[in-house]
């Protein structure tokens, strides 16, 4: 360090945590509830838990992908604890917290030199966090359609750079996203934006790309999550449509994409298994197999991330295959 210099403005060494892992098991938690619901013919039940589940697995994500860092532990356990209480409150208590975690990282980078305004910040992803506070306090005033925005902004903010590795496309940034961003709060006012926000998102990642390359997980999930609730403007469940085809297949691609992308080869299953999941429910006599299809996608999806839900991924901040090359070059067995 140069004499005189101030040392707080230097950048300093980010020790990162697993801190996704105990969010994504508090959302399988939820998940458990909610299809237990729905066994018990208890609709109002399910859409709830599964909606916790989701946003618990929003809430590890968004913090292990942008705020990862050891030195916010504090919060990120203080959210958890929060999530962990299925009271619509505490779910809104939980993301201000998180925002009060986002705005701290974004003053660490402040401090540490970064001009804001001069970094390429993900605007969707940002205004995700806040807007997750805002939601869980008005949902009990407004339906779970009030719940829609914030995850949407969210999944389509993060897979930006999925699709930016895996098909090329360009990446948008800032002021840019605008578009999408009034298109994603206009689906709470009217519900059909929704299929139309999905299809301007397919121009945003094909109609400019870098480079020309293929990745059928990738491809397959754009594909699905558009079909699905462009196909229940007529079928009706735009809802169902929206949790299946573009929470569920988005959050899976991502997921894997970002901690197991060893694996993510092999992630293109799942999108075709939510298809049969959302379709068959329209059939009264094959719906006990839409439960099926969902429960195989949901265990598929742990078996690719098995190695990334682990001890050592929430010590380490990274899958099991990752750190065995340095463990066995240092002679250690874990």
């Amino acid at each position: 360090m140069s004499k005189g210099k101030n040392p707080s403005s230097e950048p300093q060494e980010i020790e990162p945590w697993g801190v996704n892992v105990p969010y994504i098991y508090l959302a399988m938690i939820f998940w458990v509830i909610g299809i237990y619901s729905i066994v018990r013919y208890n609709v109002v039940q399910h859409g709830y838990f599964m909606m916790l589940g989701a946003y618990s697995l929003y809430a590890g994500m968004v913090q292990r992908l942008f705020f990862p860092a050891k030195k916010y532990i504090a919060l990120h356990l203080t959210t958890l604890t929060l999530l962990a209480i299925p009271i619509h409150y505490s779910q809104a208590l939980a993301f201000v917290v998180l925002t009060i975690t986002e705005i701290w990282s974004l003053y660490d980078l402040k401090t540490y030199g970064y001009k804001l305004t001069k970094l390429p910040l993900n605007l969707l992803v940002l205004i995700s966090v806040p807007l997750s506070a805002v939601a869980w306090g008005l949902y009990g005033i407004y339906s779970y359609w009030i719940l829609v925005p914030p995850l949407l902004s969210y999944l389509l903010g993060v897979n930006i750079g999925v699709y930016s590795a895996t098909l090329g496309s360009k990446m948008y940034h800032g002021v840019k996203q605008i578009p999408l961003i009034i298109l994603v709060l206009l689906t709470f006012f009217i519900h059909l934006v929704l299929p139309i926000t999905l299809i301007v998102y397919l121009g945003y990642i094909l109609i400019k790309r870098y480079r020309k390359t293929f990745n059928l997980s990738a491809f397959l999930t754009l594909m699905v999550s558009i079909i699905l609730p462009l196909t229940s403007i007529y079928l009706g469940d735009l809802l169902h449509a929206f949790t299946l085809g573009v929470i569920l297949s988005y959050f899976s691609s991502c997921i894997t994409y970002s901690t197991s992308g060893y694996n993510y080869s092999k992630e293109w299953i799942i999108p075709i298994l939510l298809v049969p999941t959302f379709y068959l429910r329209f059939i009264n006599f094959l719906f006990p197999l839409t439960i099926l299809f969902g429960l195989i996608a949901v265990v598929y999806f742990i078996y690719l991330n098995f190695d990334s839900l682990g001890w050592l991924a929430i010590k380490y901040g990274m899958s099991k295959k990752y750190l065995e090359p340095y463990f066995k070059g240092k002679g250690i067995t874990k």
